[in-house]
């Protein structure tokens, strides 16, 4: 028998129900059910207030995981009996809160197929329309001014809808019903193109067609983009990549190209299944790729590279471009190296004066900047490498008895917060060399914060006192809690995986990062829990002649580790055109000029020195990058790097360089001996694990978006059954840092309080 008795709940979703069409598909369930009542985003997630006969309610909560849409991720649904609403249909509301906000904060996301397909159609009311939008894609976090998740509390709020769209976004037929960000050419934002000197060149369709043009003639587009400017050159036109190159003061580090489609990635590069779903993901990152050899792209996009970095259009402006264009575009962020990202009119014309030859603007103002995120899939699994647009600000499993800040470190800049409600990893910043990063940090710091609702009562950051970070809590009113490098990685690792209540083995692989000991560490091997860790293991330490420059010019770390291997005599044989090694021998031994490491980011640099005659270094991880790439996949060997001692144990890399050397002399394929070493090091940190058979293995810092490396560590642990947390979500180079910190110093107050 039916039950018939009146009936009402209040429900509350947490996780990820805002900016996807979580309201109009509860809505359009609710009334389908002819429920009454109305459901509203607020700083606490989703809440639905439902009321009906008792069968009608129940059937709606029992289904209503299954109605909402796929992109949603519940992470906590909590109903409780009230009152039957006062009300005869079931509306969707508004409400404007203040607090810590509970709910997650929607990333962008790219231009779905439905918006595409209208765009390109010649007859729909938004053909050739650059921002159209609906409930499943387009901007979020880039225009939201507060939460929650209303046109009214975002960048589009003056954007009045006409009656054709309003009548969409009341419609609970219509897949833009409550679309915030829905528009179109009667009442959206509207685009033209202008010169350096702000001139309009021409507007609407016109504009598209003139930026096309300019990329055809090999000149430089400025395009303001969904989180703000990118510089945008033909990738099939080796004058106007070196143009790109030149103006933006970008050597040798790879660009990142669009393309119109999956298929016309697959003549660029090879893909795998996962590799195309990361690709056509809403996220749109940039996704890195082997490259398929002979394609059309000019040589200077990834030179000396096996790899490509691709990625599909992000908003429907994109997409028309490269339709226009009808060829594959080098799409970068709009900054001069060293610079921040720019994102607002005056400033980006200023910054990218000298850079474009033609800017395509429109007035859709963007709140915040973020980039554009990256990934790599590594042993069947997506790895981001720079998490931004689609992934940030990115929800922690850290759960802190207070509200805390943790700052990152110093490069590929990155924050994250708990506000006592949860906690979040923000985009990527970059790196805070230059007066101007740094500015742009410190205003991202305040307004992350004041987005998610956050007082900190404390800090916490890296152990390095040069980290402008570091410098920057000095002098904040606040104390700050101080988190070793490596144990951060290891531990924003064991955040990934869910491991945070257990004991794991660490292997922190990086370029530079202060050891407690005062020593510059990289290749750790950390007993490790959320609060502390032990040093086990280490690298062999070698010297760093001439300190940063060694970094700079890794021709030095070569000369090092041949001194170590085989002694002076033989070292200063070697030749480098970067310098001569009987003027570098004198310095080692030395600890003013040489500073003594165990980086294992280094002995990269050093091995790609010696083998493919990487000097001195263009961009951060170049050396390490093509070693990597000229890696010989097929090659069978290793070269041995024995443990040595105990409490910490070494492991010495000395008798892989002598081989290396004698391979070398003997005309050994670069690409065999390349492997080797790669095999080599893989062995090695299984030895290591072996002697901790019942802890898991973490993986933690920049050498592990090496997928060479990683996938050979999948494979030799694949046989012994050993657990081991590989790259994820969580970027495993610095842009993690922060979630480690976040971690550790929340494990830390929690066994203060607990005492």
């Amino acid at each position: 028998m039916t039950d018939v008795l009146p009936s009402a709940v209040h429900v509350t979703l947490t996780g990820r129900v805002q900016g996807l069409g979580v309201r109009p598909a509860i809505a359009r369930w609710a009334r389908q059910l002819s429920l009454m009542g109305w459901v509203s985003n607020t700083c606490r997630g989703v809440e639905i207030v439902v009321g009906g006969t008792s069968d009608e309610v129940e059937q709606f909560i029992r289904e209503l995981p299954q109605r909402l849409p796929r992109a949603a991720i519940v992470e906590s649904q909590e109903c409780a009996p009230i009152e039957p609403p006062m009300c005869k249909t079931f509306a969707i509301r508004s409400e404007s809160v203040s607090g810590a906000l509970k709910v997650r904060v929607p990333p962008d996301l790219a231009a779905c197929e439905d918006c595409l397909r209208e765009t390109r159609s010649a007859t729909d009311r938004r053909s050739r329309y650059p921002f159209a939008s609906c409930t499943a894609c387009g901007p979020r976090y880039s225009i939201i001014e507060k939460m929650p998740y209303e046109r009214a509390h975002t960048t589009m709020r003056n954007f009045t809808l006409c009656p054709i769209c309003q009548r969409e976004f009341n419609s609970p037929a219509d897949r833009r019903y409550h679309a915030e960000t829905t528009a179109c050419p009667a009442c959206g934002p509207h685009w033209w193109c202008c010169d350096n000197t702000d001139r309009t060149i021409a507007t609407g369709r016109d504009a598209i067609q003139a930026a096309a043009a300019t990329i055809l003639r090999g000149e430089i587009v400025a395009l303001q983009g969904l989180g703000g400017y990118q510089l945008i050159v033909d990738a099939t036109s080796e004058t106007a990549v070196n143009r790109l190159r030149t103006r933006k003061q970008r050597n040798g580090k790879p660009f990142a190209v669009m393309v119109a489609s999956v298929e016309q990635a697959l003549r660029l590069a090879r893909c795998d299944q996962t590799e195309r779903q990361a690709l056509a993901s809403p996220a749109g990152p940039i996704v890195i790729l082997d490259q398929q050899q002979g394609n059309e792209l000019a040589h200077g996009v990834s030179p000396g590279l096996d790899t490509l970095g691709l990625m599909l259009p992000t908003s429907p402006l994109h997409d028309l471009l490269l339709i226009a264009c009808g060829r594959p575009l080098v799409v970068t962020s709009g900054n001069r190296e060293g610079d921040p990202l720019a994102f607002e009119h005056r400033g980006a014309h200023i910054r990218l004066a000298a850079i474009a030859d033609l800017w395509l603007e429109h007035n859709r103002p963007i709140r915040r900047p973020v980039d554009d995120s990256v990934v790599r899939v590594i042993a069947g699994r997506v790895a981001v490498l720079r998490s931004a647009r689609g992934f940030a600000p990115l929800p922690l499993e850290v759960h802190s008895p207070k509200p805390l800040l943790a700052i990152g470190g110093h490069h590929k800049a990155a924050i994250a917060i708990s506000n006592g409600a949860q906690g979040v990893l923000g985009p990527h910043v970059g790196d805070l060399d230059s007066a101007a990063e740094r500015e742009r940090w410190e205003t991202h710091v305040a307004d992350l914060q004041n987005l998610f609702g956050s007082s900190p009562v404390a800090l916490t950051g890296d152990l390095h006192p040069d980290y402008y970070s570091k410098r920057w809590a000095a002098t904040q009113p606040l104390p700050c809690m101080q988190v070793q490098h490596h144990h951060a990685h290891v531990v924003a690792g064991m955040v990934e995986h869910r491991w945070l209540d257990r004991a794991v083995l660490g292997v922190a692989f990086d370029g530079t990062g202060l050891g407690d000991d005062g020593t510059i560490w990289g290749g750790e091997f950390l007993l490790a829990t959320s609060a502390e860790f032990k040093r086990v293991a280490h690298v062999l330490p070698f010297d760093l002649p001439g300190g940063e420059r060694a970094v700079r010019e890794p021709w030095r770390v070569a000369v090092s580790l041949a001194q170590r291997a085989v002694g002076s005599e033989r070292a200063s044989k070697l030749a480098f055109q970067a310098g001569s090694p009987q003027v570098l021998l004198p310095l080692i031994g030395n600890p003013r000029f040489s500073p003594v490491t165990t980086s294992a980011g280094r002995l990269f640099d050093g091995i790609a020195a010696l083998l493919l005659g990487v000097e001195v270094a263009q961009f951060e991880g170049q050396g390490p990058m093509v070693l990597e790439a000229v890696c010989d996949r097929t090659a069978a060997g290793c070269y041995p790097m024995p443990l040595q001692g105990t409490r910490p144990c070494v492991l010495d890399w000395r008798p892989a360089v002598v081989q290396i050397l004698g391979d070398l002399q003997a005309a050994v394929a670069p690409g065999v001996i390349a492997m080797r070493f790669h095999r080599g090091l893989a062995k090695a940190v299984l030895a290591v694990a072996r002697r901790y058979p019942q802890s898991p293995v973490v993986l933690g810092g920049g050498c592990f978006q090496n997928r060479i490396l990683v996938e050979l560590l999948v494979e030799m642990f694949a046989q012994t059954g050993q657990l081991i947390g590989l790259p994820g979500l969580i970027p495993v180079n610095d842009g993690g840092l922060a979630a480690g910190q976040l971690a550790i110093a929340s494990s830390q107050l929690e066994n203060q309080y607990s005492r």
